[in-house]
C-alpha cells in the first residue's frame, strides 16, 4: 500500500522502534505516525509501550511487541518474527541511556558489560536480523543512538557508557560500509544533554554549584528539549536521507563541534 503525506511525496512504510517508550523515541514514534508510517513498538515496559500505542493508534496502525532487547536469544527470535510479519524498512535503535556519574576508579567490569550490552550488542542484534530483509528489498533506513560523550567525553556519565557510545559510532560506520551497495543506509545521532524525564530527574538531584559548573560548559547554556532531539532522527528515517550513510549527526547545543 502506498499513500502520500503532505509536502514532498513519501511512501508510507513500516518502522520498528527499539526502546520505543523512552523519552526521545516516544516523540520519534509520534512523528513517524503523523507521516503515516505503520509502527512496531518494541519495549520491555509493557505498561508504558501500550500507553504509547493507545495514544498513537488514532494516527496510524500500531503493533506492540513486549521484550527485552538485551536478552539476545529471545530478542533474536522476536525480531525474526517481526521481520517475517511486518518487514520493517525503518529501524531506530534507541536503547541505552545512563545518568550515573561514576569515576573511572569506581567502575567495575559489570558496568562495562551492562553498557556494551545495552548500547552496542542490542543495536547489533536488531540490525543483524532486520538489515538482510531491507537489503533484499533494496531499501532501508537505520538510525542508531550514540551520545556527545561517545564523540568526546561526558560531564553526565561515566567511562563505561562513553566507551560504549563510541563503539556504537564505530560499529555503525563499519556496517554502513558493508550495507552501502544495498540501498540500506545506517547513521548515528549523537545527542548531548536532552531534558528527557530521566535526565531532568537526575539533573534536579544535583546541587546548584554542580548545575552551574555543567551549564558553563554548554555554549548554549541550557539542555536541549526532546522536540529538538527528534527532527534529525526523523530526517534520517526519511527517503531524502538516501545519500547519507555512516554519518554522525551532533545534537548538543555546541558541546562538541
Amino acid at each position: 500500500m502506498t499513500t502520500r503525506t503532505a509536502g514532498p511525496a513519501q511512501t508510507t512504510r513500516t518502522a520498528l522502534l527499539i526502546g520505543a517508550a523512552g523519552g526521545i523515541l516516544r516523540e520519534v514514534a509520534r512523528g513517524l505516525a503523523e507521516e503515516g508510517h505503520t509502527l512496531v513498538l518494541f519495549d520491555r515496559d509493557e505498561e508504558a509501550v501500550n500507553r504509547l500505542a493507545d495514544r498513537l493508534s488514532g494516527l496510524t496502525k500500531v503493533e506492540v511487541v513486549v521484550g527485552d532487547i538485551t536478552d539476545i536469544p529471545a530478542a533474536e527470535r522476536q525480531l525474526t518474527g517481526i521481520v517475517e510479519q511486518f518487514a520493517p524498512s525503518i529501524l531506530v535503535n534507541g536503547v541505552g541511556g545512563d545518568t550515573r556519574v561514576i569515576g573511572y576508579a569506581d567502575l567495575t567490569a559489570g558496568h562495562f558489560d551492562e553498557s556494551f550490552m545495552e548500547n552496542v550488542v542490542s543495536s547489533w542484534i536488531a540490525i543483524k536480523v532486520c538489515a538482510p530483509r531491507m537489503a533484499r528489498d533494496g531499501y532501508g533506513r537505520i538510525v542508531n543512538f550514540a551520545s556527545a560523550g561517545g564523540r568526546t567525553y561526558s560531564h553526565f556519565n561515566n567511562a563505561a557508557y562513553v566507551g560504549a557510545k563510541a563503539a556504537v559510532i564505530g560499529m555503525t560506520k563499519q556496517m554502513a560500509y558493508e550495507l552501502a551497495p544495498s540501498g540500506v543506509v545506517i547513521n548515528v545521532v549523537a545527542h548531548g544533554p536532552i531534558a528527557t524525564e530521566r535526565v531532568a530527574g537526575a539533573w534536579e538531584r544535583r546541587d546548584p554549584e554542580q548545575k552551574k559548573a555543567v551549564l558553563s560548559k554548554l555554549p548554549m547554556g541550557r539542555m536541549g528539549t526532546v522536540a529538538e532531539a527528534v527532527g534529525s532522527v526523523l530526517h534520517l528515517c526519511s527517503e531524502s536521507a538516501g545519500y547519507s550513510t555512516g554519518a554522525v549527526i551532533d545534537i548538543n547545543g555546541g558541546l562538541y563541534m
